[in-house]
């Protein structure tokens, strides 16, 4: 493998050029970032809709009426969503700033 800034020629896992300097950094796409959040907020609202869950034992209540549905697939969309955002990840070589 070759550095992609200087030619030099490295290991196949180098993670930096001995000779101009350039490291290999791993980032996510912005796609990746917006649908990280995205994962996050469903996520946070799926708890908030199983929250309770945890009030009811305590209640004369039952859970008959209570919507699994929507608990499910909030549950299932944003382990997709998260799933897809730590996909987006990419590997770029940065010059070494001086």
């Amino acid at each position: 493998m070759q550095c992609p800034l200087c030619a030099f020629e490295l290991n196949s896992n180098a993670i930096d050029c001995p000779k101009c300097g350039a490291t290999r950094v791993t980032q996510r796409t912005p796609t990746g970032v917006i649908v990280g959040w995205v994962g996050m907020t469903v996520a946070l609202l799926s708890a908030l809709w199983a929250f309770p869950l945890l009030i009811v034992p305590f209640m004369d209540r039952g859970l008959s009426g209570y919507d699994w549905r929507t608990l499910i697939v909030g549950i299932l969309l944003a382990a997709g969503l998260l799933w897809y955002s730590k996909s987006t990840v990419h590997a770029e070589w940065v010059r070494r700033e001086d």
